[in-house]
């Protein structure tokens, strides 16, 4: 067998750690663990076990990034009443206890970061039009909204968030209006159009460059916001779709997965600004599921797919989704944040509801272990 030396010229290094910065092909010994490694390009990413949180739960919502999460509300079925208002945050390995909320309540809206989180709206023993924001320690509370509501869209920050949409109590049961808020108070912002409800919308953009979309139960109808006023938008190809997720920008929206007449679909679109276009389809067809990113990178992952929760990860690069790692739980109303290179799952339904966390790696550099057999 040839020498590696009269190879590639050089001799194995031997290292008493594995080096950082590492690009494809390197080889090197470590002397701590008596392993030979080398680095090689994953075309696939994985998804990795992280801490799990203290409370399990779902109907939960969540802001940040993977090495600064936020978790916040949701369901225990294991307590009575069921409704929690803990708090979690995540710093890339192990959950630890925040503050707790002062109003405990199920699928509200949330947006913003770890150390300035922002919540508003959800459900409790009444619809609660309560917000409250977070500093990385405790909630405050910050101003009512004029409606209250639950399962609402929302986007933007702290001191810019924007909500519209959502469950109300009352007559009509479906809130059209938009709020803005300016770190203290909301004020009420345009009416969203009439064909849209708007309830499990997805969200996508910033206060003043909002976009809402794959609402019921005109799930095909868009809207975009300038700051003052809902138009109407180019309506999505697949029609009466909603439970869907996606991101993007107002002009580079990104919208997948969700359920769609009779049952669960794979389509994907993307939105200029103006108008949706067919991407490529996911490769498991499903609803409730989790997503985060960009219309071209975005990630895909966890739902169900009418039959059974699934734990499939898809990315996608604008054009194409390419399987990703799997969950190690398959689950669905799960909350996620973070990029397609970087995300983070935590909790949801499985059926019943779970604490698991998970970080997802997108494609990229791996260190393997040389193994002789």
């Amino acid at each position: 067998m040839s020498e590696y030396k009269k190879i590639h010229g050089i001799h194995i290094q031997a290292l008493a750690s594995d080096p950082s910065n590492l690009g494809a092909g390197q080889v090197w010994y470590n002397t701590t663990s008596n392993q030979l490694k080398i680095t090689a390009v994953s075309t696939t990413g994985a998804w990795a076990s992280g801490g799990n949180m203290a409370t399990t739960r779902s109907g939960l919502a969540g802001a940040g990034t993977q090495t600064a999460g936020l978790a916040f509300s949701g369901s225990i079925p294991t307590l009575s009443p069921s409704l929690t208002n803990a708090t979690e945050h995540y710093d890339g390995s192990a959950w630890t206890a925040g503050g707790n909320m002062a109003t405990a309540s199920i699928r509200p809206g949330g947006a913003g970061t770890q150390t300035a989180g922002l919540a508003f709206g959800g459900l409790g023993p009444s619809f609660f039009n309560a917000t409250e924001h977070y500093d990385g320690s405790a909630w405050t509370a910050g101003g009512n909204m004029a409606t209250a509501r639950y399962r609402l869209g929302g986007t933007g920050t702290q001191t810019a968030g924007l909500a519209f949409g959502g469950a109300k109590n009352g007559v009509p049961s479906k809130s059209f209006v938009a709020e803005e808020y300016d770190g203290s108070a909301w004020t009420t912002g345009g009416t969203m159009g009439t064909s849209s409800s708007a309830v499990d919308a997805v969200g996508a953009g910033t206060q003043t460059a909002g976009l809402a979309f794959a609402h019921s139960p005109n799930g095909n109808a868009t809207e975009e916001y300038d700051g003052s006023t809902w138009t109407a938008g180019g309506n999505m190809a697949t029609p009466d779709r909603y439970e869907s997720a996606g991101g993007g920008t107002q002009t580079a929206g990104l919208g997948f997965g969700g359920y769609q007449g009779q049952g669960a679909t794979n389509a994907t679109e993307h939105y200029d600004g103006s108008a949706w276009t067919g991407g490529g389809n996911m490769g498991t067809a499903r609803y409730k599921l989790s997503g985060c990113g960009t219309q071209t990178a975005g990630l895909g992952f966890g739902g169900n797919d009418e039959n059974d929760e699934v734990n499939a990860t898809e990315h996608y690069d604008g054009s194409a989704w390419t399987a990703g790692g799997n969950l190690g739980t398959a689950r669905y109303r799960l909350s996620g944040a973070g990029t397609q290179t970087a995300g983070l799952g935590f909790g949801g339904s499985a059926p019943s509801t779970t604490n698991a966390t998970e970080e997802y790696a997108g494609p990229g550099i791996t260190t393997q272990t040389v193994t002789s057999s």
